[in-house]
């Protein structure tokens, strides 16, 4: 026995490895999670737990807005970078086929968000950063000063009721206080030319207002010994119904009634537009994702709040200091935006120098933080996609089914063993143990490998059990004919498996080429169901033969050298009484 004792400890260390595996529902291996919430922690693929199937297209455009092919290189990056993108998620290993030259085939079995999953995959993060000038000033085109024709002081035109309202008002006359004066204006004729320029610009002031930042114009009044300079926001200036007139609001401060404004700036005062004060205004400097080295999720030190740490290259770094040195203590900031949706605008206290920062948010979620990081560091699509399908995929075999069939299972298993046993005797018996722990080393390698086991796989894996017999059997039929022959039982394992290997090998070889076969057009067909079964089988049948080859020669080996050799007609098939 002790001239097996190589192949003894590796069979045992091989089993025992399998057990580990299997019997240990999720596991880490080298950083890697191995194992999944599914039966023994198997991979379940989209027919046995339902889940998500997309089909994209290529939406390649050239110049003029033509569809144009993409080239091979371009949908294998377009598959890596969506494989990247779901594998990290957190959502599962989506099953990614080439359909054609342009489309993609992605199951996501288990699926359990799939709005998360298609935002993921389609979309396209363009990370830009922007300085965001506060109270800038511009200056006013001087076509406008240049076309004041002439100006005069009047009442600024409001709703009367409003103004009566408030002058009748219960509370304001409980306390005692003054009506309220309607508000004065400065009336300005502007020229035709003129007049085109200012309503633009009145237009932009106005529009301001929907943004977090407002304009603003400066706008100064003088006469006699008096003048007046003040800001007004879009609303506070208004086209009158005279041809090419805007009449300017006065604070109701400066003066009370029209006459003691007239009387400090006289019947036509000069007027002025000085500047544009800008509530904002966002800069390009060229700060991209392309300058991005790194993008990762993380939590802030001081509030636990969820983050985006960002590092830069060696140009974004150089950038990157640029902007923070020339904002670092001012009203300016930084304008973050991502597919032209702004993320954030934080301000700057001191320059960043390191090419290291942090992104927050207040709706940032850590879903949304690790979505974001991921998008930043794939940055864009190779090839831009349009969905063209979406189904959401049940279930083939449900729970109940599905315990079902683990049970037929089991009964067809417990029944080649039983025949095994009470035809072939004691060989039999060692093949059903052999076939136990081929089961088990199926399992472990399924997992390990992270085999989406399908339907088809599951039929692959029986066939390949059917297959594994099938070895054994040849071995005993040969060990029958060399124990015949009067050999002794040592000499007809032997001889048995070295001349039983030649047809073991061709028949099981043949099989791995029909599986290469399989797998090639299921690839280039997008096949996924042929596909499946190609790799379980292939892996079954090379599990099949280190089984046989392995694990049952190692058992009659050592039995051929225990007390059991006495009895060789227990060694050859129910029935046979000439060998004694």
């Amino acid at each position: 026995m002790r001239r097996y004792w190589k192949s003894s400890l590796f069979s045992s260390l091989m089993i025992l490895i399998a057990v580990f595996v299997v019997f240990n529902q999720k596991f880490s291996l080298g950083g890697i999670e191995i194992g999944s919430d599914a039966v023994l922690g198997l991979k379940l693929g989209l027919d046995l737990q339902g889940g998500s199937h997309l089909v994209y297209q290529s939406d390649l455009k050239n110049e003029i807005g033509e569809s144009i092919p993409p080239t091979k290189t371009q949908m294998q990056a377009l598959i890596k970078t969506i494989e990247r993108r779901v594998n990290s998620s957190g959502l599962g290993e989506p099953i990614i086929q080439l359909l054609g030259d342009d489309r993609l085939l992605i199951q996501l079995p288990g699926i359990v968000d799939p709005e998360r999953a298609k935002k993921l995959i389609g979309e396209t993060a363009r990370l830009e950063f922007k300085h965001r000038f506060t109270d800038a000033s511009d200056p006013v085109d001087a076509v406008i000063n240049e076309g004041v024709l002439n100006s005069y002081i009047g009442l600024y035109p409001t709703s009367t009721s409003e103004v009566d309202a408030r002058n009748n008002s219960t509370d304001k006359k409980d306390n005692g206080t003054d009506p309220v004066a309607p508000p004065l204006g400065v009336f300005v004729k502007f020229s035709e030319n003129s007049y085109s320029v200012f309503k633009q610009l009145h237009e932009n002031i106005v529009q301001s207002l929907e943004s977090p930042g407002y304009d603003r114009l400066q706008v100064e009044v003088s006469g006699n010994d008096d003048a007046r300079r003040f800001e007004l926001l879009g609303t506070f200036i208004t086209e009158t119904s005279e041809k090419s007139e805007f009449v300017f609001m006065i604070p109701s401060n400066y003066y009370k009634t029209v006459e003691e404004a007239k009387n400090a700036l006289g019947e036509s005062p000069k007027f002025e537009l000085l500047s544009i004060l800008l509530g904002q205004r966002d800069e390009v400097i060229g700060l991209t994702g392309e300058d991005l080295k790194r993008a990762y999720p993380g939590q802030h030190q001081t509030t636990n709040k969820p983050i985006i740490n960002i590092e830069f290259n060696e140009g974004g770094t150089r950038k990157f200091a640029e902007l923070t040195t020339d904002i670092a203590g001012t009203n300016d900031r930084i304008a973050i935006f991502l597919d032209q949706n702004e993320l954030i605008s934080p301000v700057v206290n001191q320059p960043i120098l390191g090419g290291a920062a942090f992104i927050d948010g207040p709706t940032f979620t850590i879903d949304r933080v690790n979505d974001l990081a991921l998008m930043l560091e794939s940055g864009r699509l190779p090839v831009p996609i349009k969905l063209l399908q979406e189904r959401d995929v049940d279930a083939v075999l449900g729970a109940d089914s599905l315990s079902k069939s683990y049970y037929a299972a089991g009964v067809g298993l417990l029944l080649v063993v039983v025949f095994m046993i009470l035809y072939y005797r004691i060989p039999g018996l060692f093949a059903s143990i052999a076939l136990f722990f081929y089961c088990l080393l199926v399992i472990a390698v399924f997992k390990l490998l992270s085999v989406t086991l399908t339907l088809s796989g599951i039929a692959a894996a029986i066939l390949s059990v059917g297959m594994a017999v099938d070895a054994n059997i040849l071995i005993f039929e040969r060990l029958k004919e060399e124990l015949r022959l009067g050999r002794t039982l040592s000499m007809a394992v032997n001889m048995g498996f070295s001349r039983a290997w030649p047809a073991i090998r061709d028949s099981n070889v043949s099989t791995l080429i029909t599986c290469l076969i399989l797998f090639w057009f299921a690839d280039q067909l997008g096949a996924t169901i042929v596909k499946g079964f190609a790799v379980t089988l292939s892996i079954g049948v090379i599990l099949s033969m280190i089984s046989a080859l392995m694990i049952t020669q190692t058992i009659l080996k050592v039995a051929s050298n225990s007390f059991l050799s006495k009895f060789l007609y227990l060694y050859v098939p129910a029935g046979r009484k000439d060998i004694g």
